[in-house]
């Protein structure tokens, strides 16, 4: 006798379903639609005076709907009398009913498992754990049915609620085809319809992130650089693609918020090395980044490290002679100078600024950052006439480029005060710092680390001129900004305590100071080392104080 195997496949067995399911409404219907002819010509089978019309109905206690799905109800007095459409779309879907047998449910299992079975025997290595695993999840189910079977109608039940709530916003019959295939256990027409609306939500997602970003860039062109972090890293979160990471941890990063742009800068790296590869110049970009952002927040020998990779990076491809190579040179100097090695960092500055001078000429505004950052070196070793022609040169080309107004530029002015601070000349000195933190107040704002290191810089030249008390003031409205944006661990918030000790030791006051140099030389120690400059000099300054000196050098201040 031959097997009856038409019934396994389970698209036959699910099209004879669908025909049984479908043969359930339209025989009663059928019925019903006979006895209301037989009603209009006054036959009555049960032999009894008929009553009122109430409302038709099925078995389900659907009311009957008409192609528009319009609800049709007969009052007392015959008449048809037509539902709100509105409160009918309003209405809650009826309650699942599930169909799928414990026996179909079996099939399917059976099925799945010949399916991955045949699949295994012919897998490659890396994807037979894959198979292993979801066919021991099969045989999980086989072999205590009952549970697995209240397992999958659970699930059926909670897809139902999820479909359920994309009513009105996929075609009913779409959504009522998928409703009745999925309580037959059938779950293909509810995975297509899921699949589109998450196709129209992506859309919708891809057009805010681009709007996000076309924001972005409408605040960056304003040089509104805090506004235009929020768009860009609101763009990132809705798509974090490679330019929106970039753009976010840039701006991130202009506005001072380290930390956001620390962990926006890793997801950029990560994604550039999934997506890129680890020898693409973008992920040099990216680990430059990342660099940049760990420098600003202290993390130096971090910083230095990856900006070493990035460089590697260029040699192999864009070539030790791109301007972008000239960038990654320079950011790695300003790594190295923060560690205090100001030969090795001028060498670095030196070598980027011959290949700009080459490549994007001496007259572009990144070649006046380059040689701004020099100027900053020569300055630290004490070339201070050498130091203030390079500054003065980046100033000149800011001014023909950038313009007055700008951030960079007022970056600019205060380290030309600085250099001229340092030769004695604090009248001329004091009025470019406020002429920089004036520009700044109305760029980056009151609430950046870049306006923090303008007011101590201020504050400095202020105090050598023996107003200590307006000093005070302004080096403790520093630290707040530090406190609040680069933390009480980061260096330079050290160096404002330091700062703030000596101001406050001129006044006299010497176990409030011995308290605030002792903090500072903590934190130094910690986050660059026994052995830098700066640690130096407040050790130094915590010693000369504890020394109880009467006469001598007054203590000395960490630009």
């Amino acid at each position: 006798m031959r097997r009856f195997n038409w019934w396994r496949d389970p698209d036959n067995r699910d099209g004879a379903t669908a025909i049984v399911g479908l043969l359930k409404v339209v025989v009663p219907a059928a019925l019903v639609v006979v006895a209301a002819i037989a009603g209009w010509f006054g036959f009555d089978p049960g032999g009894s005076k008929p009553d009122p019309a109430p409302a038709i109905r099925t078995g389900n206690n659907s009311p009957v709907q008409t192609g528009s799905g319009t609800q049709i109800n007969l009052g007392d007095n015959g008449q048809v009398v037509m539902a709100d459409p509105e409160k009918v779309a309003e209405a809650a879907p009826p309650e699942p009913v599930i169909t799928m047998t414990l026996a179909q449910f079996e099939e399917r299992q059976l099925y799945l498992k010949q399916q991955i079975t045949a699949e295994l025997d012919q897998a490659h290595a890396e994807d037979r754990a894959r198979l292993e695993q979801e066919l021991a999840e099969v045989t999980r189910r086989l072999a205590d049915l009952p549970a697995a079977y209240e397992e999958a109608t659970a699930r059926i039940v909670e897809l139902e609620a999820r479909l359920a709530e994309l009513r009105g916003d996929v075609p009913e019959a779409k959504l009522q085809a998928a409703r009745a295939a999925l309580a037959a256990g059938d779950t293909g027409k509810a995975d297509a319809l899921f699949a589109e609306v998450e196709e129209k939500e992506e859309l919708a997602i891809r057009r805010a992130a681009e709007a996000a970003y076309a924001r972005g860039q409408i605040a960056e062109g304003e040089v509104r650089w805090a506004e235009a972090a929020d768009h860009y890293a609101r763009a990132a979160r809705l798509e974090p693609s490679y330019d929106n990471l970039r753009k976010a941890g840039t701006f991130l990063w202009r506005d001072g918020r380290y930390r956001d742009a620390i962990r926006n800068d890793e997801d950029l790296v990560a994604f550039a090395i999934k997506n890129m590869g680890d020898a693409d110049p973008r992920t040099a970009t990216a680990l430059s980044n990342l660099a940049t952002s760990l420098r600003a927040g202290g993390e130096y020998e971090r910083a230095e490290k990856l900006l070493n990779e990035a460089l590697d990076i260029d040699k192999s491809t864009i070539g030790a002679g791109h301007p972008d190579h000239a960038t990654r040179l320079n950011n790695l100097a300003m790594a190295v100078e923060a560690q205090g090695r100001y030969e090795e960092a001028e060498l670095h500055y030196r070598e980027a600024l011959k290949i700009d001078k080459t490549t994007i000429g001496e007259g572009h505004p990144e070649y006046a950052i380059h040689l701004n950052n020099l100027a900053g070196v020569v300055r630290a070793q004490g070339r201070y006439e050498e130091a203030e022609g390079l500054y003065r040169e980046a100033l000149e080309i800011g001014k023909a480029t950038i313009g007055e107004a700008h951030p960079h530029y007022a970056a600019q002015l205060n380290n030309l005060a600085v250099v001229i601070r340092a030769q004695g000349r604090y009248d001329e000195a004091e009025l470019l710092y406020r002429e920089a933190l004036k520009i700044g107040k109305a760029t980056i704002g009151e609430a950046h680390p870049d306006y923090a290191t303008q007011l101590v810089n201020l504050a400095g030249v202020v105090r050598v001129q023996g107003r200590y008390v307006e000093a005070e003031g302004l080096f403790r409205e520093a630290l707040e900004i530090d406190s609040a944006t680069i933390g009480e661990s980061h260096p330079d918030y050290a160096t404002g305590l330091n700062n703030l000790a000596g101001v406050i030791r001129a006044q006299g006051r010497h176990a409030e100071a011995e308290g605030l140099f002792r903090e500072a030389v903590m934190i130094l120690e910690t986050s660059l080392g026994a052995d830098h400059p700066k640690t130096i000099t407040a050790r130094g300054n915590l010693e000369f104080l504890l020394d109880e000196k009467a006469a001598g050098p007054a203590p000395g201040e960490a630009d």
